[in-house]
């Protein structure tokens, strides 16, 4: 009877530890395979916790950065409206006028140039989000798998450990991205 009770008991264990190790085998698979030779790293997953990317978190994450670079393009294109504008004011109070109206002259022109500039970044709109419009806002895009593990060093011949954030496919079979923490 307890024979026909592990018989039972086993396929249920190794179910349950299927998806775990098929991340484990993708992230295992990128970080040994390099230049196209694998190399036995010996690797033990110590921790990995993992979570989806969906349609929302990749919009935000994109809209974070779209963020941050167009606060970047406008932070640059003031800076420029107020040197130019402070070379202007420079050169009013100089007592060469030839001179003083040809450097006028031109940094009107790069305030102009830089008022453009400041008006574009900030009607500037995110291209990206045409690419999200006929998609469901729960679909999965991809897997983020934080991990912590060890891994046996070739060239020092000793064990290290290292955390990581990988991104996999939405299936989990795929790793494309290591990210070190």
């Amino acid at each position: 009877m307890k024979k026909y009770i592990l018989l039972l008991f086993f396929p249920f264990v190794i179910s349950c530890s299927t998806s775990q190790s098929e991340y484990e085998k993708a992230i295992a698979d990128y970080l040994q395979t390099g230049n196209g030779i694998k190399t036995d790293l010996k690797i033990e997953f110590l921790e990995m916790k993992v979570s989806d990317i969906t349609v929302t978190d990749s919009i935000a994450i994109l809209q974070k950065r779209f963020d941050a670079e167009r606060t970047k393009k406008i932070e640059s294109a003031e800076k420029s409206i107020k040197h130019w504008q402070e070379s202007i004011e420079k050169q009013k109070g100089k007592k060469n006028q030839l001179v003083a109206k040809a450097i006028i002259s031109n940094s009107t022109e790069k305030l102009e140039i830089a008022k453009t500039e400041l008006k574009k970044a900030q009607e500037w709109k995110p291209g990206y989000l045409s690419r999200y419009e006929s998609r469901n806002p729960s679909d999965i895009l991809a897997q983020k798998a934080e991990s912590r593990f060890s891994f046996m060093n070739p060239k020092l011949q000793t064990r290290q450990e290292m955390n990581a954030l990988f991104i996999l496919s939405a299936d989990g079979k795929q790793c494309y991205k290591m990210i070190k923490q």
